[in-house]
């Protein structure tokens, strides 16, 4: 991160194969997380997929005038 604004993702391969069901998780406008996933970024909405769940794709907008902060995450079991 350099400010606020996104510029990387670090991946990683799977030790095993990831399941092919996955939900969107939105945390564009308000946290979306369990409670006990600590408040790593205070003052910034935070979204985190389940403890099951890994991080398939980010998706963030980089327009003209936004702050270029992630809005979603793909999270798959």
């Amino acid at each position: 991160m350099r400010g606020a604004a996104m510029s990387s993702v670090l991946c990683g391969r799977s030790p095993v194969a990831l399941g092919k069901n996955g939900r969107t998780l939105w945390f564009d406008r308000h946290d979306n997380r369990a409670p006990d996933g600590g408040d790593f970024a205070s003052g910034h909405y935070k979204g985190q997929c389940a403890a099951d769940e890994c991080v398939a794709g980010v998706a963030y907008t980089g327009r003209f005038g936004s702050s270029r902060t992630p809005d979603a995450l793909l999270c798959r079991e």
